[in-house]
Order: structure tokens, then sequence, then C-alpha cells
């Protein structure tokens, strides 16, 4: 067999790493019995299951080893930014934020603390979405900057939008990523009034388009490559400053399960993001509602 079936690799861990992560989603999980007539309970292990998603997660191993190997070098810059780190990288932020950083104003009392995350009005969907905005930012930074230095890499492409066009095929993997994770938790706006998960999802998206135009635009400018990669994320630093006062109604305000926040502008750039929020709830409605 030859070294490159086995020999760990960076590319190949982090793509064994994106195969196991969402392998997990896919194995059989233990089922809780509930107490018999004995008063027994207990756990139901589906021990077959589990034995053949081991085997195969040994198997993969290798298969990702070999590919990872065979990879493009890509420089460290984009293998940073790039496809293979969005498992690590958004594993790395939501663990941080949602169980580390953030914690909701009815538990720590400080309601003026991070205002940028406060959103939704569960304590659980108040969690989640801290994480989802935390990635929205995070992955505004990386994917824009593994854009503008793939770009680098290739010859200047005759037209704008063929620039587009090529930049929306580069972050393909980053646009699966962000539909599918932006999507995953709006049913929590079903639970309460606020339409937070949707209306910041499109936000995001928002701000991610800009980006690419914005990336796109530089490319086809004769600048120095290191001024594109300072300016590529642009509208992600815009975003942090005028989110800074609060991305929702809810942010600032002691609120209990359930319950709707006041509609309290706290400044310019506060009124900037409820102004989204009216517009997104005007066009598409009340989620909540449409259920």
């Amino acid at each position: 067999m030859k070294s490159e079936w086995w020999r760990p690799s960076l590319r190949g861990l982090l793509l064994y790493l994106a195969v196991i992560v969402v392998g997990l989603n896919f194995v059989p999980m233990p089922r809780y019995r509930f107490p018999l007539g004995d008063g027994s309970a207990g756990y139901i292990w589906p021990w077959f299951g589990l034995s053949i998603s081991a085997i195969i997660a040994l198997l993969l191993y290798p298969c990702c080893m070999r590919v990872g190997a065979r990879m493009k070098r890509v420089g460290f810059g984009r293998l940073l930014t790039g496809p293979l780190m969005i498992i690590p990288q958004g594993l790395i932020v939501a663990i941080a934020v949602g169980m580390f950083i953030y914690e909701p104003p009815e538990i720590h009392g400080h309601l003026e603390r991070y205002l940028f995350l406060q959103g939704n009005t569960d304590w659980g969907g108040g969690y989640l979405f801290a994480a989802t905005v935390a990635l929205y930012v995070a992955f505004g930074f990386t994917a824009s900057w593994y854009l503008s230095l793939s770009l680098s890499a290739f010859e200047p492409l005759r037209g704008f939008w063929r620039t587009v066009l090529c930049s929306l095929w580069i972050l393909k993997f980053h646009i699966v990523a962000f539909v599918l994770g932006g999507l995953a938790n709006v049913s929590y706006d079903a639970r309460v009034t606020p339409n937070d998960f949707r209306n910041m999802f499109l936000f995001a998206g928002l701000i991610y388009v800009l980006s690419i135009l914005l990336v796109a635009g530089l490319r086809s400018v004769s600048i120095s490559p290191r001024i594109r990669f300072a300016f590529a994320p642009l509208f992600a630093v815009a975003w942090l400053f005028i989110g800074s006062d609060g991305n929702t109604a809810r942010a600032g305000q002691l609120v209990q399960s359930g319950q709707d926040p006041q509609p309290i502008t706290r400044s310019a750039r506060h009124a900037i993001m409820l102004s989204w929020h009216q517009l997104c709830d005007g066009v598409f409605g009340d989620v909540e509602r449409r259920r």
C-alpha cells in the first residue's frame, strides 16, 4: 500500500473531519426506553448500526488521506479560508460563542453586552441566534478573503460578469454551507413574533452578494493584490459597525421566552437594522402565521 493511502496530511485530515461531522447526522442514535411495568428504563443501543458506522469511518480515513495528498497545493492562505476549513471554523466559532462567550441578558443581567449577538426571545433560540450571527460574520471575512486570493491566482477574465460567475463557482461550497446552516434554525421564528433568524439570513445573504461584487470589481482594477485582500471584507466590517448597537428589536431589552420586544430604536445604526426587519416582514410576512 502506498504511503499516500495512510500518511496523515493537513488537507486529508481536514477532509476527513468534514466527512465525519457530516456523517454523524446519519449515524443511528440510541433510543430512550420509557419505564415499563417493572420500573425498568434505559437506552436501546443500535449496536449493529454503530458497528457498521465505525467500520465505514475507518475505511474513509485512507480514502481521505489519498484525496488530500492529491489535492492541488493552493497556499496556506487559501487553505485556511477555503472549503476544507468550513466545518472546523464553523465548529470553533459556534462552540466558542454558543457555549463560552455569549449569555442571554436574563442570565448575566447586563443588557448592553453582546448587542450584536442578541436576538430571538427564547433562551435556546437566543444561543443559536448568537452563534448563527457570529458564523455569518466569520465566513463573511474568510469567504471574501478566499475569493480574493483565488481570483488573484487566475488570469484576469474578460468582463465583470464573467468574473462574478467565476466567483460563484469558486464559492460554491461556502454558498451551500451558508444556505444549509442559515436555514437550519428558522423554525424558531414560528415560536415567537420576531422573525430574527429569517431576516438576518437574508441580510447576511445581501452582505455576501455585495462582497462578491466588490471583490470581482477589485479584480478588474489594476491595484495591488494586498489592497484587494484588505478591502475584500469591507461589507462585513460595515455590518459590524452598523449592527454594533443591535441587529434586532430584542437588543438591549430584558424579555422572557415568547415575549415580544418593545419597538424601541436605540440609535441611527439600530434604526437601519430595524428598517431591514420591517422590509422583510412586509415582503415575506410572518413565519409564525405562515406555518
